[in-house]
């Protein structure tokens, strides 16, 4: 049980380093270009429900992942 643990957590962990770096290199250049995209009125999917789906995978997906596989770490390290 406690590798199951053990795996959220380091899951959890990849998930918060990939919306960092999510959010520090990749959502400043989805806004610029929705940005501009707006003054001819041709711009697609707001970044902001992009972000949301990035962070309900990183918080949300990754850790109940990580917990499910748990499990198998502990096989695999054996």
């Amino acid at each position: 049980m406690s590798h199951n643990f053990l795996g959220g957590f380091v899951f959890l962990v990849i998930g918060v380093v990939e919306l960092v770096l999510v959010q520090s290199l990749v959502y400043p250049a989805l806004r610029w270009h929705y940005e501009k995209a707006k003054l001819t009125a041709s711009q697609g999917v707001d970044p902001q429900r992009i972000m949301n789906i990035v962070k309900l995978q990183s918080l949300v997906v990754m850790p109940v992942v990580g917990f499910l596989m748990g499990g198998y770490f502990r096989t695999m390290f054996r």
